[in-house]
């Protein structure tokens, strides 16, 4: 458990929002309607694949460098920080209240 920050390419869309994509991981994307939204979906999208990552004992890929990638037209590269730790806390802490409440 640990502290990471990882690259994220943002493309902005059509309506307004960004798409948010991490090239160092399969399969870890995610949206939202404005850039403070997205960047607050794209820190939880990440910890959500590191904790999966860590807990299957799965191999973390070193991030990649901000200039490493070939952008398209009004995309921008923005480093996500997360941290797993907190993220297991607020993600227990929901759960304890959501059972308390049933």
């Amino acid at each position: 458990m640990a502290r990471y920050a990882y690259p994220a390419i943002f493309t902005p869309e059509k309506d307004g929002g960004y798409s948010v994509k991490f090239p160092d991981f399969e399969s870890c994307y995610t949206c939202g309607d404005d850039i403070a939204d997205s960047l607050i979906m794209a820190e939880d999208v990440l910890a959500l694949v590191l904790c999966e990552y860590e807990e299957s004992d799965k191999k973390i890929p070193l991030a990649s460098k901000e200039n490493s990638f070939v952008l398209s037209k009004g995309e921008f590269v923005n480093f996500v920080a997360c941290d797993t730790l907190e993220y297991r806390k607020l993600c227990s802490d929901i759960t304890i209240k959501n059972a308390a409440m049933i």
